[in-house]
């Protein structure tokens, strides 16, 4: 996808005006296990994904000079429409962080024109997760994205901004220290996998897929930008966005130890966890178990996800566990309709994979619908997160009040 159509896509973009708000300044008391998602753009492999925009999967291709232990091309994932940067230091300091710089540059746009939903002069803070060894690379690639925002009319709403080595949950990513932060943020994570190192690391981790019909990993890239905001004790009530709670995690004997049953049981509790049969309502804080069952049925609350993101479904024996314990736990999900695996849509994006699911999660969602996002690339550690409709929420608040 051309840039000029990722313009001309986002601009027909339809987004909710925020209430008005008081700009606010930094603070540090904001809860530790709970964001709320607003909107997501990302640009992979396939291509542009954004609000009511999700691709087809592309297929890898053979890399012109990455090459497997075998001597023979590696089938790879790689971003056709990246914008070309010039920055001679980088190439000095870490050959990977050109690549990355690249990325972070080609989604700014996108993702500053996000803030245009939310009230005139919203101060936000601005994350950025992107793998790189080297402080110099990292320093230049930051200040290159500050000079980026401040060129636009943003520049004077703009708090803090800084890269950060922890990736996975959103919640570590995008915690505050005792300096505090601003409510709202852009998280912007990048990685790419498309160099000798990291195809050397995937494949010592033997994750890596040599050919079209193996099973693992084909290496890839993707950048994401996500706008979320941190939420006080106090907050609650919205009529868009997404609930992101702490995922749930389950530690577990290797996968490739266990038999076929005691793997999808295990999964299946983790899903019950992630998503109690109650979730709906007991999120809102509504009665016991069954009073909340029923509560939900009257307000036509979601008892299951409208929408699954997978991360690593082509790893050994991951398509047979994942499958048998979503059809057990929920029936009623087609998964050729209602779910996505990153690694099959866009190859592995390596440390931007958290965020790109949360940006496929909520991509086709309509406001009032909820997603789950499935992590299961560790052999020995599963996590889920779920992210429920703000909009549901407070139509069960509403009949319930």
């Amino acid at each position: 996808m051309s840039r000029a159509s990722i313009f001309d896509l986002l601009h027909q973009r339809q987004q909710p005006i925020e209430p008005v708000e008081e700009p606010s300044s930094a603070r540090n008391d904001y809860d530790a296990g709970r964001l709320r998602l607003l909107d997501g753009v990302a640009l992979t492999a396939s291509g542009f994904v954004g609000a009511g925009a999700v691709p087809e999967a592309q297929s890898p291709a053979l890399s012109s000079s990455l090459h497997g232990p075998d001597g023979f091309r590696l089938l790879v994932h790689r971003i056709a429409d990246v914008m070309p940067v010039q920055e001679l230091r980088l190439g000095r300091f870490e050959a990977k962080a050109l690549r990355l710089h690249e990325l972070v540059q080609t989604i700014v746009i996108e993702a500053l024109m996000m803030l245009e939903a939310l009230p005139e002069d919203t101060t936000f803070d601005v994350v950025l997760t992107a793998p790189m060894r080297s402080p110099e690379a990292a320093a230049i690639v930051v200040e290159h994205l500050r000079a980026a925002i401040v060129e636009t009319q943003y520049a004077s709403a703009l708090g803090e901004i800084h890269r950060t080595s922890q990736d996975g949950d959103p919640h570590t990513v995008l915690g505050v220290g005792d300096s505090g932060g601003m409510p709202h943020v852009l998280w912007i994570s990048a990685d790419s996998l498309l160099n000798d190192e990291d195809v050397a690391s995937m494949q010592h981790r033997r994750l890596l897929g040599r050919s079209s019909n193996s099973a693992g990993l084909y290496v890839g890239e993707a950048v994401v930008a996500l706008l979320l905001q941190r939420l006080l004790p106090e907050d609650d009530g919205f009529d868009t966005g997404w609930q992101i709670e702490k995922g749930v995690t389950h530690d577990h004997p290797a996968r490739a130890t266990r038999r076929d049953h005691a793997k999808r049981q295990a999964l299946i509790e983790l899903l019950s966890d992630a998503w109690p049969l109650a979730a709906t309502t007991s999120a809102a804080g509504f009665g016991d178990a069954e009073t909340s069952d029923a509560s939900a049925d009257e307000v036509g609350a979601s008892t299951s996800p409208a929408r699954v993101v997978i991360d690593a479904m082509g790893l050994p024996g991951r398509a047979v566990e994942i499958g048998s314990a979503l059809i057990e736990r929920w029936p009623e999900i087609d998964m050729i309709d209602d779910g996505i695996g990153i690694d099959q849509f866009c190859g592995w994006p390596g440390e931007a994979v958290t965020a790109l699911a949360l940006a496929l999660a909520i991509a086709p969602l309509s406001p009032v619908e909820s997603a789950l996002v499935l992590s299961v690339e560790g052999e020995t550690r599963s996590t889920a997160w779920r992210l429920q409709s703000c909009a549901a929420l407070a139509a069960q608040s509403g009949n319930h009040s």
